[in-house]
């Protein structure tokens, strides 16, 4: 997770002042992905931060792929993370009486044109632009004849209305992260505002959006800085002020190339699902390009609110490592409180069907072992292969089944030995079991390994499971000694064959 101190930004940049209104804006056209989570946590710091606003805003004009199912999802997953929105969610499907307006406006000032050419008319532009090595950027006709209009219309032509950008002009942009970013306009295009059915473009609807919602600072990724000018373009055409920009650097994964399915979990809830919680995550996403100094890894949501500050992102790409994220999970796994991790695990257990098949009393049960996991998990998701053995019958994994056989002689006097000192026990207490088979290791002379690891397959199955005494414990004597006969039983038949 980049963003820990290999890059610093330079101390004087600008900071916010606040209070700020600022906006996240996701397309409900599938999940909350991670980058798209790291710009609502920035924006959602920055709010905090400054005593501002957090404003939701689900641009849902994308008809086709917007679904109440992402958009769903997108919510669950914010309230997941803790970023409550302040105004909101706001839609823009349910906004066209306010796009229409500011189209007419546009109309009524001179700043759009229609635009009545087809695509293929379009394209042989940008490829006379390509062949004489320009931008191929579209300039509208805007001297149509009113006989040529008259025939478009008796076609059934309708048209793009597109903003009359001035070539000879430029936007600059003083951005909080870029600093001063400036376009010539020379290299944008006519943008279109209004489509041939009058409906808004995304630039269009973004641009009002802010000047309505009067949003004082646009926090998101740097693949929207293209974006930028054309709405700052259409905000100052409509009279008003643009807010100010923050544009944050991509997210890659571990290989530098663009994040996505092939370096893990791509989605909020996905990270959920794996086991992990949302502080972990919170962190994680926070050092996603932004560090508070060349030391500190490790925040509270407190923390961050009082110590974020747009001034310390970097400019250059922030690395996401699912790794990384597990080793700081852990971490935070181990903080919990023995209440806090046994809610935390049963949360995870309940969605993920672990109790699906199990009696009433499972849940009881996991949180009687939480004492010997909370110490050895890096994700929730891990509990099963440490402690699913617990609920299922003896199952023993191929790969330690063949270590037990490769020399069943020893198999057996390990096991047999430990059962024969257990089934003594006065007391099934762990300080006693402990005793007991350290006594016994010490009477054969072997390494703690080599005696005690057939002992955890002859018990759980597997060679990574709680501790051994730990487990013992959790199995009780009765299913222990059970599961220690039952393991002999089958060595022993392969010894007399």
């Amino acid at each position: 997770m980049h963003g820990y101190p290999c890059c610093m930004p330079p101390i004087q940049r600008r900071e916010i002042e606040g209070p700020a209104r600022v906006r996240f804006a996701p397309s409900p056209t599938g999940n909350l992905h991670v980058g798209g989570a790291r710009t609502a946590l920035f924006n959602w710091l920055v709010a905090r931060h400054t005593g501002g606003v957090f404003v939701l805003r689900l641009e849902d004009t994308d008809k086709e792929r917007s679904t109440p199912e992402s958009e769903a999802q997108i919510l669950r997953a914010m309230e997941w993370l803790g970023l409550d929105w302040d105004e909101g969610p706001y839609r823009q499907s349910e906004r066209s009486d306010v796009y229409l307006d500011a189209i007419e406006r546009l109309k009524a000032s001179g700043h759009v044109y229609a635009a009545w050419e087809t695509e293929e008319e379009l394209e042989t532009q940008r490829d006379n632009a390509r062949a004489h090595k320009q931008a191929p950027v579209v300039r509208g006709r805007r001297d149509w004849t009113d006989d040529e209009i008259a025939s478009f219309v008796a076609e059934g032509r309708r048209p793009a209305w597109r903003f009359a950008v001035d070539v000879t002009g430029h936007t600059v942009i003083e951005d909080f992260v870029r600093g001063e970013v400036t376009f010539a306009h020379t290299a944008i295009e006519d943008f279109v505002v209004a489509r041939s059915d009058g409906t808004p473009t995304y630039n269009l609807a973004a641009a009002v959006d802010d000047l309505e919602m009067q949003i004082s600072h646009v926090v998101r990724g740097e693949d929207h800085l293209s974006n930028t000018p054309k709405q700052m373009m259409v905000i100052r055409a409509l009279g008003g002020q643009t807010p100010e920009y923050a544009h944050i650097p991509l997210i890659l994964g571990p290989d530098k190339k663009r994040l996505s399915k092939r370096h893990g979990a791509a989605s909020v809830e996905d990270l959920r699902d794996a086991g992990f919680i949302q502080s972990a995550v919170l962190n994680v996403f926070a050092l996603l390009g932004w560090s508070f100094d060349d030391k500190t890894s490790m925040f509270t949501v407190d923390e961050l609110i009082a110590k974020f500050g747009v001034a310390r992102i970097s400019k250059s790409p922030a690395i996401f490592d699912l790794k990384k994220l597990e080793v700081l999970n852990g971490r935070y796994l181990r903080m919990l409180s023995e209440d806090e991790f046994s809610d935390a695990l049963i949360g995870h257990l309940e969605r993920s069907g672990f109790f699906a098949d199990k009696d009433a009393g499972a849940r009881a049960r996991v949180i009687e072992t939480v004492p010997a996991v909370k110490r050895k998990l890096s994700t929730l998701e891990d509990y099963s292969s440490l402690a699913g053995w617990l609920f299922r019958p003896l199952e023993i994994e191929a790969e330690p089944w063949e270590s037990l056989v490769s020399d069943v002689r020893h198999s057996i006097q390990a096991i047999g030995g430990g059962l024969g000192r257990l089934e003594q026990l006065e007391h099934f207490t762990l300080e006693d079991i402990k005793d007991a088979l350290q006594d016994q290791l010490h009477i054969l002379g072997e390494d703690a390994r080599g005696f005690l690891e057939p002992q955890r397959i002859a018990l759980t199955g597997q060679r990574v499971s709680t501790g051994i005494y730990e487990s013992l414990v959790l199995a009780g004597r009765d299913e222990a000694l059970t599961r220690y006969r039952e393991t002999l039983g089958r060595l022993a038949d392969l010894w007399v064959a």
